[in-house]
């Protein structure tokens, strides 16, 4: 992954509360040679009594006082954080759900990856606590960096839930080149989880023989040494149990095609991750939604999924 014209797209809500998500994106873009763009949405302003009309305030003045203190609001939050005027490729502020706006923003400026926060106290982040995040991640045709309080880079632990699918090979292998991009040279500690249902101890055996088998393909291990774990029972339970014990900086989770018996499964786990895990999340799409999804695309999706 060339790092050349790379493009880093932070959620922010303006807030001082959710400086800690900026911040995170901010050390990535940073560590991977990459500039930012910040997004903020909103919706309709209203007043009291409903929505603003010709008889309290003019509609497209309240919308110009909006923007005016939001716009001074990203300006205090950029000073704050420190970000400097060339480290910024372009800032947005458009009204309409969430999702739309972060996923279709990154689609117009070819943003490599899109973070915004996993959990936050603050009462303006609750729906990327739960709608908001996971539409996103579900929706998105580029990685997806969910953060959990603060993400320090460079990372010393990373743990890689995989399937054995050429989906999963190719969801890893575009994981790994991003870690590689995002760690500015020092390699974190990986570890590849596998999940099983078997129980009896041939098919454990024949489990741990088939994910070494997987990480030995082309290009997995040819320049990262990757540890491999194989645990046995649900796969939700079994990687939050992982992370419980482990304590890694980061958990990387692909998401799936859109069609198939695998998208109830990895729905369930991300979600799952989302809102019992304890770290962050890089959440990696099929590289065929890359080619297929379009902005045009979104009602069509939203629909499907």
């Amino acid at each position: 992954m060339s790092n050349k014209g790379q493009t880093v797209l932070i959620g922010t809500t303006l807030n001082p509360a959710g400086d800690k998500v900026v911040a995170s994106g901010i050390r990535l873009a940073r560590s991977m040679g990459a500039k930012v763009h910040l997004v903020h949405a909103y919706d309709l302003p209203r007043v009291q009594g409903g929505v603003p009309s010709v008889f309290d305030i003019p509609v497209g003045e309240l919308l110009d006082r909006g923007r005016r203190d939001m716009t001074e609001r990203m300006d205090l939050q950029i000073a704050r954080l420190g970000l400097r005027s060339e480290e910024i490729a372009g800032t947005t502020l458009d009204m309409g759900a969430a999702h739309r706006v972060l996923i279709e923003t990154a689609q117009r400026n070819d943003c490599d990856v899109i973070v915004i926060g996993a959990a936050e106290s603050d009462q303006a982040f609750a729906r990327l606590i739960g709608s908001t995040a996971d539409r996103v991640v579900h929706k998105a045709d580029r990685p997806v960096l969910l953060v959990r309080d603060e993400l320090v880079v460079p990372l010393t632990r990373v743990l890689l839930p995989v399937g054995l699918s050429d989906f999963a090979a190719e969801a890893l292998e575009e994981g790994l080149e991003l870690l590689g991009a995002m760690e500015g040279g020092r390699e974190a500690e990986l570890e590849a989880l596998f999940v099983s249902a078997e129980v009896d101890g041939q098919a454990r055996q024949a489990a741990a023989g088939r994910l070494d088998g997987f990480l030995a393909g082309p290009r997995r291990t040819a320049e990262r040494r990757i540890g491999s774990r194989v645990e046995f029972g649900l796969v939700d339970r079994e990687i939050l149990a992982r992370i419980e014990r482990w304590r890694p900086d980061l958990v990387v989770l692909r998401t799936h095609e859109r069609s198939g018996v695998e998208p109830f499964l990895l729905g369930r786990v991300t979600t799952a991750l989302l809102r019992r895990g304890e770290t962050s999340l890089l959440v990696i799409p099929p590289l065929a939604a890359r080619a297929g999804m379009s902005a045009g695309r979104m009602e069509e999706v939203e629909v499907a999924a």
